[in-house]
């Protein structure tokens, strides 16, 4: 006879555990989202304002993030 407490534990914590991921998975595809607007604004920035200080910041930091990214 199967123990079906068991069984429904691990039904439950099946679900939620699909539950998790599919969350963890949005929460991913949206936080790459905000990263390409940032990395679009700084090389904006970098673009409008290349020999001052604010362009040279957003140059260092997208530098940083290719360095990061390899």
């Amino acid at each position: 006879m199967p123990n079906w407490s068991y069984l429904i534990a691990r039904l439950i914590s099946a679900i939620g555990s699909w539950l998790d991921a599919s969350n963890l998975r949005n929460r991913v595809y949206q936080l790459d989202e905000e990263n390409e607007i940032l990395r679009t604004a700084l090389e904006d920035v970098q673009r409008m304002d290349p020999e001052g200080r604010i362009g040279w910041y957003a140059k260092e930091t997208l530098d940083h993030i290719a360095a990061n990214r390899k």
